[in-house]
């Protein structure tokens, strides 16, 4: 009868304390706030690139892992969640977990010039060598330019718009009220496409709107053989400005 109770007792007391962990482990972000009504945007200042994974490369998986971190007082990581996968199979999204760990920032404040913790969207990519050159702001200039010509200069004709895609507006960026341009310099090939952009001017790249901006004018098209080189139809450099307002 004694092993009998004591089983019993120890089946409760697995339960009762089963029941106190639920009830007090802590929620994602507790504490933290988001970024408008006084709350100012924390700023980058250092950034890790993920590590992206042999076995993902082989896979031929690209793209972006979308996360939401708690940027503390102190201006480093704490909590992350991913709030957009893109692959657990081949370790990319842990990677990029593990990346944005390792980020620093200025922290963001409260009214009164507060360092406070605030929960913002982080998005990192994972793109191969040949993705990389429509959008990668680390060319050379030679590397970036070599075989165009520029529209603005004497005797070239700037191609002519055919259509026009509007950047995504995130809505981290319209809570924390960041409004401006990104200015662009692009590449548009003889067929009309864009071959390569890079963002010249920058408006914000903690919420994703100069990639937003880049990823538009990748589907931009403009019309074939109209951007000319002393008259003859060539690759050109084109430079466009894209609006991100609120209204």
């Amino acid at each position: 009868m004694a092993s009998r109770v004591f089983v019993g007792v120890a089946v409760l007391a697995v339960a009762l304390s089963a029941t106190i962990s639920a009830q007090t482990t802590p929620t994602f972000g507790q504490g933290a706030v988001r970024p408008g009504n006084g709350i100012t945007a924390p700023k980058l200042i250092r950034q890790v690139e993920p590590k992206y994974t042999t076995e993902a490369m082989s896979a031929k998986i690209s793209g972006d892992v979308e996360l939401e971190a708690v940027v503390n007082a102190d201006g480093t990581v704490g909590d992350i969640r991913v709030t957009k996968a893109l692959d657990d199979k081949y370790g990319l999204d842990q990677n990029a977990i593990r990346a944005a760990k390792m980020w620093l920032f200025e922290p963001g404040r409260d009214r009164d010039g507060r360092p406070v913790p605030v929960i913002v969207t982080l998005i990192l990519s994972f793109r191969t060598a040949s993705q990389r050159s429509l959008g990668n702001t680390q060319l050379p200039d030679d590397a970036f330019t070599k075989g165009t010509c520029a529209a603005t200069d004497t005797g070239n004709t700037p191609p002519k718009l055919v259509s026009q895609v509007e950047p995504k507006y995130t809505s981290d960026a319209i809570r924390a009220k960041i409004d401006g341009t990104v200015t662009v310099e692009a590449v548009v090939n003889t067929d009309g496409s864009v071959a390569r952009a890079r963002v010249i001017r920058s408006l914000d790249k903690l919420y994703g709107l100069d990639g937003n901006a880049l990823a538009a004018v990748s589907q931009w098209t403009f019309e074939p053989d109209s951007g000319k080189c002393a008259g003859l139809p060539a690759p050109t450099l084109v430079t466009l400005i894209l609006n991100f307002r609120i209204h």
